[in-house]
């Protein structure tokens, strides 16, 4: 089984990985634990809580891939109130498939997370396991190694539990075929382009009729409230040049990491595993293998031979170089009770018995004082400056307090005084981006008041206040500020109707029987043909190809038909051949690929179903 699992991992190891090693550089790790009490119960499935630790960590990880997919974006943007809610229902389906797995005697063994975590190329140096990257890539997650050995078992069960039902998924030869028919498909098609810049060109619109659109639409024209204001913002960044580092504090820092590489040492090992046997004959199996290899033989060939533990047996039962937490503690104790070359006495833990072979000892190179003095240097100023911070903070509230502007503020503290284009109470661009910065401006005591806000927050960006400058109250735009806009869609919206009374006479043409090309000629237009075209095929425009295959496959032909490109160009298409797709004419490679890709469709369809059916039967709580 053990085997089955490490080859059904392989799919899905990297979303894994990525999903457990990304560090939280934009979201705080005081801010993701400080007052979440693993005890504080957030959500109950079936009676199993969920605490709000995991919710908030959870949510963290969500924040931290959204980001990666959005780009360079500040993660205080991120409405948590917003997000919270998807995260939680994620968590409930996870826990509901987890208790099922369970149920149906599912799990994970602490040498299959080991031998993961071996394969994953950032905890590595050098190609082999580095327990420094790893501890320091979890941490900075804010787990412990037992921590973390504990959410990836539970992050593999979920995986096994949804691929022992997406595994089972099949596919009949009369769906093969009808797959082959369809996604396999050809059509031939013509088309002719009737531009819609000709006639922008030559249409004009008075100007009466711009200012008789402007009085029918005015509520178009309807502005709303905005605000200028002026800020100052304060982060470690600002103070980094405030503070000094001298050598004795980046000797003394130097000297300390020194110390702790040279008292770290890597241990890597292999092992022999004889799971419990009905009949206990695990016992004599073990002593055999000791004979073995009190008479010379090679540790490595006998786990090959006899362990039950089938991925490292491979590998002739190497583990790569362990961590704490990772297994077992009669495993680790006896890990760290063994000399170089030496083999355990047999160690039993949940797992069965094991032999351990300590195979390697690992010291860490000497760290060089000139190398590591830059990074200790820069490393030592953000921790002043963080340091500093809270102080420049308070002097910040103070100062900024009943101020009549934040020059004199600013000039004080060596900052700069910002300034926000005018935003809604949506929000808007820089600053104005942050839902705190926005709530703070329209406020009662900024907006009406005139007063400074208070110090608000905004993540990795530091803090901020800000005061009125400018207010602009709800009304209408003038109509000589909109009437260039209104008289270019007027002039659209004439040529687009003159076009599609032209493209539909040429359509007529096409339907009484007069080719795409002799039209074209005739009318001094650009034509295409496109013949044996895939329904995926990249070599031609995405949406006319779309349209194509979107036309009946009953269809009588050649089929006339015509549609709107986004640039406002018409384009006619005759449809002129269709050819469905031949699964006896498919290669068995290519066969078998359309098969797996039928059943994987099917099979995800029938999960989402089952995950349906457990969500009904379980009993949820929410903590609202």
């Amino acid at each position: 089984m053990l085997q089955d699992f490490r080859e059904s991992m392989k799919g899905i190891a990297f979303f894994i990985v990525i999903l457990i090693i990304v560090p939280f550089a934009f979201v705080g790790i005081d801010s993701i634990f400080s007052n979440s009490p693993a005890s504080d119960a957030e959500l109950d499935v079936d009676g199993h809580s969920i605490s709000r630790l995991v919710v908030d960590r959870a949510l963290a990880i969500h924040k931290q891939r959204l980001l990666q997919q959005l780009g360079d974006i500040d993660p205080a943007l991120l409405d948590d109130a917003i997000l919270r809610g998807p995260v939680k229902q994620r968590l409930i389906s996870e826990k509901a498939a987890e208790l099922t797995a369970l149920e149906n005697n599912m799990g994970v063994s602490p040498a299959t997370i080991a031998s993961l975590l071996q394969t994953v190329d950032v905890y590595q140096t050098d190609g082999r396991f580095d327990r420094d990257k790893y501890e320091f890539s979890i941490r900075q997650m804010g787990y412990t190694p037992r921590e973390h050995h504990s959410y990836m078992s539970n992050g593999l069960l979920l995986s096994q539990f949804a691929s022992g039902v997406v595994d089972t998924g099949f596919v009949t030869d009369a769906d093969l075929e009808l797959a082959a028919r369809i996604f396999e498909q050809r059509r031939n098609y013509y088309y002719l382009t009737v531009p819609i810049a000709p006639l922008l060109a030559d249409t004009t619109v008075e100007e009466s009729d711009v200012k008789a659109y402007y009085e029918e639409h005015k509520e178009e024209f309807r502005t709303e409230e905005r605000l200028e204001i002026n800020y100052i913002q304060l982060s470690a960044r600002n103070l980094v040049d405030q503070v000094e580092v001298n050598e004795a504090m980046i000797r003394e820092l130097f000297t300390a990491r020194q110390e702790m590489q040279q008292a770290s040492v890597r241990r890597r090992v292999a092992h022999i595993l004889v799971e419990a046997a009905d009949d206990g004959s695990q016992a004599a199996e073990i002593e055999e293998i000791q004979a073995k290899l009190a008479s010379g033989s090679d540790f490595a060939a006998l786990a090959r031979q006899h362990s039950d533990d089938l991925g490292s047996a491979e590998q002739g039962g190497d583990l790569g170089f362990v961590e704490s937490g990772a297994f077992p503690a009669e495993f680790e104790m006896a890990v760290l009770g063994l000399s170089e070359g030496e083999v355990s006495k047999p160690v039993e833990t949940d797992s069965g018995i094991h032999l351990i072979h300590l195979t390697e000892l690992e010291e860490s190179e000497a760290l060089v004082f000139d190398i590591e003095k830059a990074s200790i240097e820069a490393e030592l100023k953000q921790q002043l400056a963080t340091d500093l911070l809270p102080e420049q903070i308070e002097q910040l509230r103070e100062l900024s307090y009943n101020a009549e502007t934040l020059s004199e503020t600013a000039k004080t503290m060596g900052l700069t005084v910002g300034n926000t284009e005018p935003f809604t109470r949506s929000g808007g661009l820089g600053i104005a981006a942050y839902p705190a910065v926005v709530s703070a401006a329209y406020a009662e005591d900024v907006l009406s008041n005139g007063y400074t806000s208070d110090i608000i927050e905004l993540g990795e960006a530091g803090v901020v206040v800000l005061k009125l400058s400018k207010h602009y109250t709800a009304g209408y735009s003038a109509f000589a500020d909109v009437s260039a806009d209104i008289s270019a869609l007027l002039k659209h919206e004439l040529a687009t109707l003159a076009l599609v009374e032209r493209a539909d006479a040429l359509k007529a043409l096409v339907a009484g029987g007069k080719s795409i090309e002799a039209i074209a000629r005739d009318e001094g237009l650009n034509w295409q043909v496109s013949l044996d075209t895939s329904r995926f095929d990249t070599s031609v425009d995405e949406a006319i190809r779309d349209h194509a295959f979107n036309l009946p496959a009953s269809s009588t032909l050649p089929s006339v038909s015509s549609l709107s490109l986004v640039s406002g160009d018409y384009i006619i298409l005759s449809l002129s051949g269709i050819d469905s797709g031949d699964l006896s004419s498919f290669s068995a490679a290519r066969k078998e690929g359309l098969a797996q890709s039928a059943s994987r469709r099917l099979a995800q369809r029938e999960y989402q179903g089952y995950e349906s059916l457990i969500l009904a039967d379980a009993t949820v709580k929410m903590d609202k």
